[in-house]
């Protein structure tokens, strides 16, 4: 059956703090390994209020140590901010430590309001700040796997430590130039569906399969997703969350009418699947399909580590009640 992973982007929530907010998503974690997902990945933002997951690598370590046997990983390192060296020893690292379980997703933005010119400048001080992201994730493939154009600048170089098995590398987007980097370096794609419409392609995905040059192309898709005991709590649910995002950049002098028109705004271009469990494996299996992915990540969106938990609890219970009646219906007669 498909996999499901989750994508934490350990939110702040209104009655929060930063603290708390990184302790929930290892709560989350936590559940994730006990109901059976198969990774668990946190992403980086920078100068972000509502968000506390700036650096993945060390987050992920603590995930890492909490947990046994889920795959954890990030989704992603925004390879423009880092050397490409740094990153790859950082991973080698946890690789070394947690058995062989360290996925590495690498995107190309700042992670940030890339507007702002205080934070281009922040984040943006080496002087290859500007290089393409191919030739970044070139040379991040180059030290994991030692292997580099001959006379190449930085062939003699050798990353520390070198592991038998490095990290797996996955290239994130939700347009087709992320999607046809991927394709050429035979490396798996994550479409970001969860970024919204306005900012996912679908055709990203044709053309990562179109164009993939390796043994076998694989994608997997970011989906954000609330899930309760019925359609009507998880909808109340997601409405929540959009309200406290809309008044956080609306401020909270709205009339009703605007409110609501914002908030179906917010959940209409977050493509939010929310329900019952029933009703968001129904939609999960739809999407996958329509767009012909291999896995699925959900981003569960609500602002507690407890309500994440619940909507990843659901649906794997659901899930794993339907494989039982599915074996049972399959099972000879006595």
């Amino acid at each position: 059956m498909l996999d499901l992973s989750v994508l934490d982007l350990a939110v702040i929530g209104q009655d929060s703090s930063p603290e708390q907010a990184l302790r929930d998503v290892v709560q989350v974690a936590r559940t994730a390994e006990r109901h059976g997902y198969h990774r668990f990945w946190v992403a980086e933002h920078h100068a972000a209020a509502a968000t506390a997951g700036s650096s993945p690598a060390v987050l992920l370590a603590y995930i890492a140590a909490c947990t046994k046997t889920l795959r954890v990983g990030s989704g992603g390192v925004m390879l423009p901010n880092h050397a490409p060296l740094v990153v790859a020893e950082q991973f080698a690292v946890l690789q070394g430590l947690h058995d062989g379980r360290v996925d590495l997703g690498v995107g190309r933005s700042s992670g940030g309001n890339t507007t702002s010119n205080v934070l281009h400048d922040a984040l943006y001080r080496h002087p290859r700040a500007m290089a393409e992201f191919s030739d970044l994730v070139d040379e991040l493939l180059g030290f994991l796997h030692d292997s580099w154009p001959a006379g190449h600048r930085f062939e003699s170089l050798r990353m520390s430590p070198r592991i038998s098995t490095p990290p797996g590398v996955f290239v994130l987007g939700a347009g087709e130039n992320s999607a046809r980097l991927a394709a050429e370096r035979g490396l798996p794609f994550v479409y970001g569906h969860h970024l919204g419409r306005s900012k996912a392609r679908p055709a990203a995905v044709d053309r990562y399969r179109a164009t993939f040059t390796g043994e076998r192309p694989y994608v997997i898709a970011s989906v954000n997703v609330v899930c309760a005991e019925t359609d009507e709590e998880a909808e109340r649910a997601a409405i929540a969350v959009a309200q406290w995002d809309v008044r956080r950049r609306e401020g909270d002098d709205l009339i009703e009418s605007r409110l609501r028109y914002l908030v179906d705004q917010v959940l209409d271009e977050g493509q939010v699947v929310r329900g019952a469990p029933t009703t968001v494996l129904n939609e999960i299996h739809n999407l996958a399909t329509t767009m012909d992915v291999d896995e699925i990540m959900l981003v569960p969106i609500e602002h507690t580590g407890t309500a994440r938990s619940r909507t990843l609890r659901l649906i794997a219970e659901s899930r794993h009640a339907d494989r039982y009646l599915e074996a049972e219906a399959a099972a000879p007669m006595a």
